[in-house]
């Protein structure tokens, strides 16, 4: 997603997209442990986050990023993007991420992992709260789906 209506720290400041430093102020409060909240347009991260949706970007300082993850980062043509991480390139001298939005049908390029500002932790929808966890994987995410689906019972 590219597009936002606006980002709002704590104690309701806000800034909108348009301000040429959009980036260095998201940088600036994540990098003071400040969650960033904005309202998202557009579909590249649907079903996970919707248009219009509120999320909750927090720094990534406290635990380390993971496949899976949504991430809000600074690409080298000077965007804002958030993307899930599909994959972590360790291979090369310099660590890298490949993100793809959920709705999209291909990989983003890779990104420096120091152009990561933060992580969405939540996102609010119609008043409601969701909080972010990563997708499961293997044979272990196919246990814990079934057990999740056996609670109704």
């Amino acid at each position: 997603m590219r597009a936002y209506d606006s980002i709002k720290a704590e104690r309701g400041r806000e800034v909108t997209l348009e301000k040429p430093d959009f980036l260095e102020q998201a940088r600036q409060l994540l990098s003071r442990s400040l969650p960033v909240e904005l309202r998202m347009s557009g579909s590249s991260m649907s079903p996970a986050i919707e248009d219009g949706d509120i999320i909750t970007v927090e720094p990534v300082n406290d635990e380390p990023i993971r496949q899976g993850d949504i991430v809000l980062y600074h690409t080298r043509f000077d965007t804002a993007v958030i993307h899930r991480i599909v994959r972590i390139d360790r291979s090369s001298s310099e660590k890298s991420v490949l993100t793809r939005g959920d709705s999209a049908t291909q990989n983003d390029l890779p990104v420096p992992i120091h152009r990561v500002l933060g992580r969405v932790k939540l996102v609010e929808r119609a008043g409601e709260r969701i909080k972010m966890v990563r997708p499961r994987r293997g044979l272990k995410g196919i246990f814990f789906g079934w057990l999740d689906r056996l609670k109704f019972w």
